[in-house]
């Protein structure tokens, strides 16, 4: 920071700095915005966050850098739109309050722990209780952390705000008109406690797991019964060499249709949810089980029960068939078992028999042998069953490259040369057809739900889904992908193979807060379907809403599906919407304006996590309803937050609420700190010590700009060498904020430019020119206003600057005032003293006197010549020595010329064409003579400089042979 700052500011000053720069704003309506065709504009938002809680500095974070860039893009000029909503639809907050009103003690915890006081806690027993404190108190929140935001048109989601209502029936009706919402039959994601679908909105773990199919496989016993078992992997049946079965477990024999299924019974109530009918006759353990043999399908031979503990009784049927060759479970479990004696006679197994099974080769993969499973356990050195992190990382390698690069072999019978991925459904499809298989669904990952509750796989009929699997639909969002502006650009891989892999998705549930489906009452629409178009709505709320997060506007109330056709598409008359709502033809006219001007919008930014549900759903909602010029014009996407290190997660209890962040460190420090954590898709990591630090950093740059200084008038080199830097720091920002790359803003613009300052102010004998203090102080603050608008607020008004500073004009780099050859200077100056301090070092010399050497004049005709010769391309050692040797002079030391132009060339291999340009244009005498005085004081000695070439120099030591271009020989005495 810069050196003549004497005191930090007080916490306490900073803080009464933001609360009077918030009133302000909000007094003069500074980030209200209004269509104005006079202005670019710019529209930036962020998913609006859900209403079950105080925001953390997760949401915090991705609007923080939505709200950078409107500041930003505010600087520049633009008309800037940057709204803000509360989302209340959906079953979290009922759940929630329900679990209060059962007084369960986690929920309760939940509560206490965001700083609800006790005696406040069954309050929110009541569902409307939570919409009425949440929204209120996150506007409250982001307004103390300085929020530029349009808050005339916030509202809230449900029924409760009718105009908002009535916007998402106009969306559905829309989306049902082009086909793409149908009623249909498909598996999805459930929650057995609320007996309801749940999106990953609705999810407290396994955001993005969706069902997956399991095959069934039906082993026959000899009394007529089957052994089912579960198996991802239906292509590995040839293999076949057992059955694991948990001899402590419990199982049922579960009749299904006309067969008798033996299972766990959490597999027969999975089934009974899927369409099947799995009614428990009776129940046995494991170990009743073991030693029998069961006909396995498709090699339909006997092979043997066995026990195993390694099987998870939560997924699947419990049974797992053994296929040792490709599965590393199967063969540690297989291997233990044939060492361990007293288990072998503990269950009356035949020891021989189940020594002489062996893995069977049945894939072949490019870089592995014929029995991958047992491979890698061999090569991970796994000893036994309970390793299970190598297990499930062996799992994890042979199922990912037999899968995509595998080859079934001459032991699968008429499958064999065929390819693993084409083999697993083929195989599937003719064990079903031969009654060898059935199906099972399962949560592709864990997944509870925000009742507590582990989902499960359903199948539900007569439910309504918007139809993602549609491919022409996804043609259409491939084509939106494809134009969209993408911070990061590594985004843009991603989008596609999300909106590849999406599937239709369950869009209502039969209760929940919400809309209800136009259509069909017995609906209401889910979190993540009612949220994918409403950038829409903000363009208009400020009239729907009169202010209130809950409409209470008479003829908002009113609003029909005529009324949106006409402001978003311009159908229809505005005089006949006008008469219906009662209103001022110039009024409907005034909103339809507003729209065009606004839309589309420009940013939406959010956590990685949305990527695979809201942001992608957003893109197809557009390209279903509006026209292609109004689709999205820009995503970003940051990492998740951590905090110390750890993804920060309530379902962890790691979290750090907003009003708890700005309540330790104020605003500005906590903006400061979020800039800095973090840029792309890397996890931003909140840095505790780094918030701490920019307090006393904000404190420091305050008193800095506000104080008085001692300055100069005369010119010095210094000065043009600052202004270059200062120009170069301006661009470098401007490109670093253009892009979303804060972290690196801030070094440029702030880090960078200090450390500049700071050498500046030392060259300068602490007086700097006045004007270059003066250029400093206004673009150091403009540059981190963005960040720190209170403070640069603060400066600007004591420094009577015009208007309001987060209007000022961003600044502008000066092309003129970029001088490399005052760069060029000041950096020899600097290495060379750099250079000078690391030999006392060495030595350990305290010098009186310090001679520089410059390099003589043939040398510098030999860098020159070399120079010209690189900004060709590589330096040919013979066209370099022909054009040397013609010069005068040069063929009497040609010896010792050839070898300093072989330094040169390779000195001059990888050097950039500006450094090219810059060597050549400083006179390195005239420069060291210059700055002798400066020299003299850091080193604290008598300091001279000669040519290296000069008769008369003082060089005892004969230092001078050693100068060249660029680096000056050193004696120190």
């Amino acid at each position: 920071m810069p050196t003549k700052a004497r005191r930090v500011a007080e916490p306490s000053d900073l803080r009464q700095i933001e609360a009077k720069w918030q009133s302000v704003w909000e007094r003069e309506q500074v980030y209200v915005a209004r269509a104005d065709a006079r202005r670019p504009k710019w529209y930036s938002n962020v998913p609006y966050p859900y209403m079950n809680g105080y925001q953390h500095l997760g949401f915090g974070t991705s609007f923080l850098r939505a709200e950078f860039q409107s500041r930003f893009r505010r600087m520049l000029g633009y008309n800037v739109l940057h709204p803000q909503a509360f989302h209340c639809t959906g079953l979290p907050i009922l759940g929630a309050a329900k679990r209060i009103a059962e007084k369960e003690p986690k929920q309760w915890e939940i509560l206490r722990a965001m700083g609800i006081p006790d005696r406040e806690i069954p309050k929110f027993a009541d569902p409307m209780h939570w919409i009425e404190v949440f929204p209120a108190a996150t506007m409250e929140d982001l307004k103390a952390l300085g929020a530029a935001v349009d808050w005339t048109r916030s509202f809230i989601t449900t029924p409760l705000n009718p105009p908002y209502d009535a916007f998402v029936r106009w969306q559905f009706h829309r989306l049902k008109d082009g086909g793409y919402v149908r009623i249909d039959k498909h598996p999805v994601i459930w929650c057995p406690k609320d007996q309801a679908p749940i999106g990953d909105h609705d999810r407290l773990e396994g955001e993005g797991e969706t069902p997956m199919e399991y095959t069934l496989l039906k082993f026959p016993l000899a009394d007529g019964r089957f052994l089912v078992a579960a198996t991802i992997r239906p292509e590995t049946v040839f293999g076949q060499t057992n059955l694991w079965v948990d001899p402590d477990a419990e199982y049922v024999v579960a009749r299904v249709g006309d067969e008798r299924w033996i299972l766990n019974d959490l597999a027969a109530k999975k089934l009974s949810e899927q369409g099947k009918s799995a009614a428990v006759e009776s129940r046995m353990h494991g170990a009743d089980l073991l030693g029998k043999e069961a006909v396995a399908p498709a090699i339909n031979r006997a092979i043997p029960i066995l026990p195993s503990s390694f099987i998870d009784q939560g997924r699947g049927t419990g049974i797992v068939t053994s296929v040792p060759s490709d599965a590393p479970d199967d063969y540690v479990a297989l291997r233990d078992l044939q060492h361990d004696d007293r288990l072998l006679s503990k269950y009356d197994l035949d020891a021989e028999r189940i020594r002489a099974i062996q893995p069977i080769p049945i894939i072949r993969t490019p870089g592995w042998g014929p029995l991958p499973g047992v491979e890698i356990v061999d090569r991970l050195g796994i000893r036994n069953q309970g390793e299970r992190e190598k297990l499930e990382q062996a799992k994890a390698e042979v199922y990912k490259s037999g899968f995509y690069r595998g080859v079934l072999n001459e032991n699968c019978g008429p499958f064999a040369g065929v390819r693993v991925e084409v083999a697993k459904d083929e195989i599937r499809k003719e064990l079903t057809s031969k009654g060898q298989a059935d199906l099972m669904y399962e949560p592709s990952g864990v997944v509870i739900c925000r009742c507590m509750t582990p989902a499960i796989v359903k199948v539900v009929d007569n439910q309504w889904f918007l139809a993602y699997a549609n491919p022409a639909w996804k043609s259409k969002v491939h084509e939106a992908i494809a134009s969209i502006d993408l911070y990061p650009e590594a985004l843009r891989k991603w989008f596609d193979y999300v909106t590849d892999w999406l599937r239709d998705w369950p869009c209502t549930h039969h209760r929940g807060l919400g809309t209800i489906l136009p259509w069909d009452s017995n609906w209401v629409i889910e979190s993540l379907s009612d949220s994918t178009i409403y950038m829409a709505y903000y363009t208009i709320a400020h009239a729907l809403q009169g202010g209130a997060l809950r409409s209470q506007v008479p003829w908002a109330q009113r609003l029909d599906d005529a009324f949106f056709d006409f402001v978003f598409f311009g159908s229809g008359s505005a005089k006949a919407v006008a008469s219906r709502l009662g209103l001022d033809v110039k009024v409907v006219e005034g909103l339809r304006h507003e729209f065009a001007y606004w839309y589309p919008f420009d940013l939406r930014n959010t956590g990685k996590d949305l990527v695979q549900n809201h942001m992608t759903f957003c893109l197809f909602a557009h390209t279903a309803i509006f026209p292609k010029e109004l689709w999205p014009r820009g995503f970003g996407v940051n990492g998740w937050v951590r905090l110390a290190g750890r993804k920060m997660s309530k379902s962890r209890g790691n979290v750090w609420y907003i009003r708890e962040a700005v309540r330790e460190w104020g605003a500005d420090a906590i903006r400061l700190t979020i800039a800095n954590a973090g840029d792309g898709l890397d996890d931003p990591n909140v840095d505790m010590d780094f918030a701490e630090a920019a307090k006393a950093r904000i404190g420091e740059w305050l008193r800095f700009a506000t104080a008085k200084h001692a300055t100069r008038k005369d010119h010095r080199g210094i000065d043009a060498w600052f202004l270059s830097i200062l120009n170069r720091t301006i661009q470098a920002s401007r490109t670093a904020m253009e892009g979303m790359n804060y972290k690196a803003a801030l070094r440029h613009g702030y880090f960078d430019l200090q450390a500049a300052w700071s050498w500046y102010i030392r060259r300068s004998e602490d007086k700097p020119l006045a004007e270059v203090l003066r250029r400093f102080i206004d673009v150091q603050t403009k540059l981190l206003t963005p960040f720190v608008p209170h403070a640069g607020e603060e400066i600007w008004h004591r420094l009577g600057g015009d208007g309001f500073v987060v209007n000022a004009r961003y600044p502008e780099a000066i092309a003129a005032e970029v001088d490399p050859r005052a760069e060029a200077a000041e950096a020899l100056l600097q290495s060379t003293l750099s250079d000078v301090r690391e030999i006392l070092k060495v030595t350990g010399i305290a010098p009186k006197r310090v001679a520089l050497y410059t390099a003589p004049a043939w040398k510098v005709r030999v860098h020159r010549i070399a120079r010209d010769l690189a900004k060709q391309g590589p330096i040919p050692m013979n066209g370099l020595m022909e054009r040397v040797l013609a010069e005068p002079g040069m063929r009497e030391r040609a010896k010792e010329v050839a070898a300093f132009a072989r330094n040169v060339a390779e000195d001059l291999r990888h050097a950039r064409p500006d450094d090219l340009d810059r060597f050549g244009s400083v006179d390195e005498f005239a420069m060291f003579r210059e700055n002798l005085g400066f020299l003299a004081k850091e080193l604290r000695a008598t300091v001279d400089v000669f040519r290296a070439d000069d008769p008369k120099r003082w060089d005892p030591s004969k230092k001078a042979d050693h100068a060249v271009p660029g680096r000056p020989a050193i004696y120190l005495e």
